[in-house]
This record gives structure tokens, C-alpha cells and sequence, in this order.
């Protein structure tokens, strides 16, 4: 099997995994629902990029929600939030746990699903047309 085929379609699930979650945010963002919360850990990890190590962190936020289910969900993005933060987030009531989002509005939470599936489109491009061979010829 052509290990670019392989790449692909790992790069495909990826994307629709990740247009799936868009899909909740901008569910949660929608619904105009709020509560607070706050960011109740906080996971570091150390990840080998070039010839030096990048901290990457993974931040873990709960609130209660309107019925009173304890909600814990980790959220993306680039800022960074130290344990006890107290945050907004917005979700759906009808489904807290996978909808809940720090997105603001519908509009970030769209557009950060959106840069990351484009960019994953690119990645594919690039293994279905072999771009680099192609690039020489």
C-alpha cells in the first residue's frame, strides 16, 4: 500500500474528527447558555520539536451546569490558564459535557475549526498529488 494513501486518510480522519468538534462548539457557542468556571488542572508536557523541547499544556475546566451536573472538559487554544482560573465558558443544555467551549461566539469557535481543517486540506493536497516530486519535475 502507498504509505501517501496511508498518510491521507490519517490526515481525513483527523479532520473530520476535528470538524465534529467544531460542530459541538459552535452548538455550545450558540446556545447563549453561560456559566462560570474554572480551570481545575492543568497537564504539561514536554514535546521534542527541532533541536529543543516545547512545553505544550492541556487545560482542564468544570462548572456546574443548569441541572446541576459537575462538568469537566478540556478546551484548545493558545492561551495559557493557571490552575483556579476562573473562565466563562458557554455550552448547550441538552448536551453540557460535549459542548461546552471557551469560544466567545459562534463566529471563533467556527473559525478555529475552520483554520484547522484548511490546514489539514492542505496536508492532503499535498499527499494525493505528490507535491514535492511533482515541484522538481
Amino acid at each position: 500500500m502507498d504509505s501517501s494513501l496511508v498518510i491521507a486518510g490519517v490526515v481525513a480522519a483527523v479532520a473530520v474528527r476535528s470538524l465534529g468538534r467544531t460542530v459541538r462548539q459552535v452548538r455550545g457557542a450558540r446556545s447563549g447558555v453561560t456559566a462560570p468556571a474554572r480551570c481545575v488542572r492543568v497537564q504539561e508536557r514536554t514535546t521534542a520539536t527541532g533541536s529543543s523541547g516545547d512545553r505544550r499544556a492541556r487545560h482542564v475546566f468544570a462548572f456546574t451546569a443548569r441541572d446541576s451536573q459537575w462538568v469537566e472538559f478540556q478546551d484548545g487554544g493558545n492561551k495559557r490558564y493557571v490552575e483556579g482560573a476562573r473562565v466563562t465558558v458557554r455550552y448547550d443544555p441538552a448536551d453540557p459535557h460535549r459542548t461546552a467551549t471557551l469560544a466567545g461566539s459562534p463566529r471563533a469557535a467556527l473559525l478555529e475549526g475552520a483554520v484547522s481543517v484548511l490546514l489539514m486540506g492542505v496536508v492532503l493536497l499535498v499527499f494525493l498529488t505528490d507535491f514535492p516530486q511533482n515541484l522538481f519535475r
